[in-house]
């Protein structure tokens, strides 16, 4: 894995990793005092992980992400978000110009030459991820 390309995200990653962290030693730390332990058979109290063992963390979580989006089901499910994403666009182009419609014909006429280009946009983009799904589960 190039760690230099996705830096930012290994950076994220760590960041993440260590608030969740902090997170359950805090909540160990705040139950310590909570009944009574018998000497040796409290439970141990949360540690938290050094930088060195965050990141090697964050670059296998990050790797086994990469992995999961390059599988079969990875591309898949990314093909269909960026065709309901295609199909939500379409819906809200296609809704104003109704809705310009509903203003009255003067007004959607008005609007149509700029309302049917980003129409005819989404609709292409639409279609071309509708292409993309439909290689995918043939």
């Amino acid at each position: 894995m190039d760690l230099r390309a996705s830096e930012p995200d290994l950076a994220t990653a760590c960041a993440a990793l260590d608030a969740a962290d902090h997170a359950v030693w805090a909540h160990g730390q705040a139950r310590r005092p909570w009944g009574v332990a018998w000497s040796g058979l409290g439970l141990e109290p949360p540690r938290r992980r050094n930088p060195d063992q965050i990141r090697r963390a964050a670059e296998a979580r990050l790797a086994a992400e990469q992995a999961w989006a390059s599988s079969p089901e990875g591309q898949l499910k990314r093909a269909l978000a960026e065709l309901q994403a295609a199909a939500r666009a379409l819906d809200q182009q296609a809704e104003a110009l109704r809705e310009a419609a509903s203003r009255g014909h003067a007004e959607a006429c008005a609007a149509a030459p700029r309302s049917l280009a980003r129409l005819s946009l989404e609709a292409s983009l639409a279609l071309r991820a509708l292409r993309k799904v439909r290689s995918l589960l043939v």
